[in-house]
C-alpha cells in the first residue's frame, strides 16, 4: 500500500511538471492532485528535489523487459547502443525543464547520478553501464569495435558527450532530438 502511494506520488508529480514546470507546481498542488495530505507527501518524500531524483524509479519498471529485447540484436555494437537506448529513452521522456532542473538538483547534492564512473547511486543504471562495458569488451574482441581505447575508456566519452548534449538539449529549451544526436555520438565514439 505505501508503495503505491508513493509511486501515485511520483506518477502524478512528473505530469505535473511535465505539464506546468518544475518550479511551478508546488507541494500543495502534487497533494492534490494525489489526494493526500502534505503528511502523506512528506512521509515518503522530504522535497520535490528528492522526489524528481527518485525519477528513475520509474524508468527502472521497463529495463528488465528492455533488457530481454538486448538478446534479439545481431551485433554487439547494436546490443550495447540498445543498452544505451534505454538510458537516453528515460530523459527524452522528460522536457527540457525537467532534465536541466534534474541536474541541477543532482549537482547540488552532488549525488553523482550522471558521473562517468559506475556508483552506486542507481542499481538498474550501474548494471546498465556494466553492460555496455561488457558488450564493448566483446564487440572489440570480435572485431566490430576498432580502437585502442579500453570498453571503459569508449563508455566515459560516450557519458561525457550525452552529457554535454543533454545540457545543450536544456539550455535550448529541448528544441532538437535528443536520441537522434544521442545516436550520431556513439556511432562517432563506437564506429569511428
Amino acid at each position: 500500500m505505501l508503495d503505491n502511494i508513493k509511486h501515485t506520488i511520483l506518477t502524478k508529480s512528473i505530469e505535473l511538471f511535465i505539464n506546468k514546470g518544475f518550479d511551478n507546481v508546488s507541494i500543495n498542488e502534487i497533494c492534490s492532485s494525489c489526494n493526500i495530505t502534505k503528511r502523506t507527501f512528506y512521509y515518503h518524500y522530504d522535497s520535490k528535489n528528492t522526489l524528481l531524483l527518485d525519477y528513475f524509479t520509474l524508468a527502472n519498471e521497463t529495463i528488465d523487459a528492455t533488457l530481454d529485447q538486448i538478446e534479439e540484436e545481431k551485433t554487439w555494437l547494436d546490443k550495447c547502443w540498445k543498452i544505451k537506448e534505454i538510458y537516453i529513452s528515460s530523459f527524452v521522456k522528460l522536457n527540457a525543464d525537467i532534465l536541466k532542473n534534474l541536474i541541477k538538483i543532482d549537482m547540488e547534492q552532488n549525488n553523482l547520478m550522471f558521473d562517468f564512473h559506475l556508483n552506486d547511486f542507481n542499481s538498474n543504471v550501474k548494471r546498465m553501464r556494466q553492460l555496455v562495458i561488457e558488450y564493448t569488451r566483446r564487440g572489440q574482441k570480435a572485431g566490430e569495435i576498432s580502437t585502442a581505447h579500453t570498453a571503459e575508456e569508449l563508455s566515459h566519452c560516450f557519458s561525457s558527450a550525452f552529457l554535454g548534449l543533454a545540457i545543450n538539449w536544456c539550455s535550448t529549451g529541448g528544441n532538437y532530438d535528443l536520441a537522434s544526436q544521442a545516436k550520431r555520438y556513439y556511432d562517432i565514439i563506437y564506429r569511428g
